[in-house]
């Protein structure tokens, strides 16, 4: 049987690292973008949707059309990805726990035909699932893809951990101090499921526990689509994407240092093609103590765009504005039929479009992106 303490703290450092930039090896959390959801229905229809993604700020307008001869109601939901307790123990993120602690962290904001519609807001714990080796302690556990997050969060652990008298929070030393107290046998119990053990002290003096559960925020209210007429439903919330150091290699075949591209899977993840790669090493100054490499900071700025197919049929209208910040950045997402716009702005549009994959974006930058 593998050790509890090295699988719970092999888990909970992929679970910090879950939203950290997988192009850096020195990145910062942040938290994966999406739109919004409603139950699978063929009865709402998404007319128009159009998206501006930015470096700090995400807009989204939609037409809706309830095709049929009766009124819908059902709710709508805004949800925001499971994100680790342990994150402000193990990474920097670009926020503090008492940020992810507030009602409303992203600042989220939507109105329906024009007028503000109140929220609700529910918070829950999931014990997220990793693929943690068994029997090796070099290999780390496979993080889910961003958008099986939001399809299947986990085990919800909310009402367990509320039980034992534990709050529902992203502040570590408030969690670690309800664990403090707890009685053996309840804390062998965590340890059982694989949710916190106390620290052997080899993670500094501020770190008494392995923390090993994650906490999701949804926004949601109920909403009615009057039978065959439109409804126009806008949104507006904060973006945090991750990121980290990022270097360009100029490689074109194996030396002492590289046997393969130390770009390859950055290139593949964000179809970074020829020209954008020179784009990026004219953006980058070169670092001598990084073989080299142009050297700069990254954002991710990932956004679930699948949760569109929850709604009747493609989206008739589909408009997507992104926005690199300033022009000395360089951009690169995989999705055909991009054009410049301005001398930040990227379009895309495109009529009866089913989204077949999220995206990806990245947009590197010479200065420094984020400071912990």
């Amino acid at each position: 049987m593998p050790n509890i303490l090295n699988r719970l703290l092999t888990a909970v450092a992929a679970g910090a690292l879950l939203a950290s930039s997988a192009l850096a090896n020195d990145g910062f959390a942040g938290i994966t973008a999406t739109g919004l959801e409603f139950g699978k229905t063929d009865k709402i229809a998404m007319q128009s949707e159009d998206l501006y993604i930015g470096m700090h700020d995400i807009r989204v307008a939609y037409v809706f059309k309830n095709t049929s001869a009766q009124d819908v109601t059902g709710t709508v939901a805004f949800p925001m990805p499971p994100f680790a307790v342990s994150t402000f123990m193990f990474t920097p993120t670009q926020f503090k726990a008492a940020d992810l602690d507030a009602e409303n962290p992203m600042d989220f904001t939507v109105s329906v035909d024009g007028k503000p519609v109140t929220v609700k807001t529910d918070r829950r714990a999931y014990l997220v699932s990793y693929d943690v080796p068994e029997n090796s302690s070099d290999d780390g556990p496979v993080n889910p893809p961003a958008s099986k997050e939001y399809d299947a969060p986990g085990e919800d652990i909310t009402d367990y951990l509320t039980s034992l008298g534990i709050p529902i929070v992203f502040d570590a030393e408030m969690v670690m101090a309800v664990l403090d107290t707890l009685p053996d046998d309840k804390i062998a119990e965590l340890q059982k499921r694989v949710l916190a053990e106390k620290d052997t002290g080899e993670n500094g003096p501020d770190m008494r526990w392995i923390i090993g559960w994650s906490i999701g925020i949804r926004h949601y209210w109920d909403q009615t689509f009057p039978a065959g007429a439109e409804l126009k439903i806008e949104h507006a919330y904060k973006s945090f994407p991750n990121g980290g150091l990022f270097y360009w290699y100029d490689w074109t075949k194996p030396t002492a240092d590289w046997d393969s591209d130390p770009n390859g899977e950055d290139k593949k993840k964000y179809c970074i093609d020829g020209a954008t790669g020179e784009a990026i090493k004219a953006a980058l100054p070169v670092d001598p103590e990084a073989n080299n490499g142009h050297g700069g900071t990254a954002y991710n700025i990932a956004y679930i765009l699948t949760t569109a197919n929850t709604w009747k049929g493609p989206i008739g209208d589909f408009k997507l504005t992104l926005d690199k910040g300033s022009p000395k950045n360089v951009l690169s997402v995989c999705m055909d039929g991009v054009k410049k716009t301005s001398d930040t702005e990227f379009t895309v549009e495109k009529k009866n479009f089913t989204p077949d994959r999220d995206l990806e974006i990245l947009v590197v930058t010479r200065d420094p992106a984020f400071k912990e």
